[in-house]
């Protein structure tokens, strides 16, 4: 199958066509000094190759039917032509998404480039690159936020975070020690002064156990991180 040029395209692969889709954005990409390295330059035609809906749809049909795929059956499935699949599939291919097979009967058979999907995840959205927290240092900001100089400033009404607050506190107490509700008041009010709060807290969220008036870890504090 070969590619369709504007001029030769059909009345509906022609309003697929878009000024950008490939000619008019490389010759502009190409020309843009930003775009010189190899990363950058990989990482526009990456773009490209998911900025149409039947690309994206050709990408979703290989992942589900987890077999080759020649193109005529490709267009059967999608219900376009073999010309507008070609076409989508050599951009796909320049975009390091997909991978093409030539069999002995002459068909050409496409399947998902696993390889170098995962290899293009890590170069550029892996979490480091991204700019991303990590889970550690979400938890440390957030620590941050609520504590001054040991104090706990408020309780937080999210749940994620108030667990996060309840999670610091328990360190207080240690494990396999029972704690009478004074000696858990005591304990408390070294940080907050509403320690009937932190305290059905502590149970509520199953940090502690109570009964009768005493108060122990429910479990040892590592099994909360």
């Amino acid at each position: 199958m070969e590619n369709t040029s504007p001029s030769e395209a059909s009345p509906e692969e022609a309003r697929r066509w878009k000024p950008q889709d490939v000619s008019a954005m490389n010759i502009q990409t190409e020309q843009d000094p930003r775009f010189l390295t190899p990363q950058l330059a990989q990482l526009r035609v990456f773009g490209l190759a998911l900025s149409d809906p039947m690309r994206v749809l050709i990408l979703g049909l290989l992942a589900e039917e987890e077999r080759p795929l020649y193109g005529q059956e490709i267009a059967e499935q999608l219900g376009v032509t073999a010309q507008t699949i070609s076409h989508h599939l050599q951009i796909l291919k320049n975009g390091g998404l997909v991978r093409e097979e030539r069999r002995k009967n002459a068909f050409r058979f496409y399947t998902l480039d696993t390889a170098n999907i995962h290899k293009i995840r890590e170069t550029f959205f892996a979490d480091d690159h991204l700019g991303l927290q990590t889970k550690q240092e979400t938890r440390q900001r957030i620590v941050e936020i609520f504590f001054q100089e040991g104090r706990l400033l408020s309780i937080p009404n999210q749940h994620s975070k108030r667990r996060i607050i309840l999670e610091e506190l328990i360190h207080k107490f240690e494990w396999g020690r029972i704690y009478s509700e004074a000696e858990v008041n005591t304990l408390l009010k070294d940080v907050y002064d509403d320690v009937s709060s932190l305290r059905r807290y502590l149970v509520d969220e199953h940090f502690m156990l109570r009964e009768h008036g005493r108060y122990w870890l429910l479990r040892p504090h590592d099994s909360h991180e």
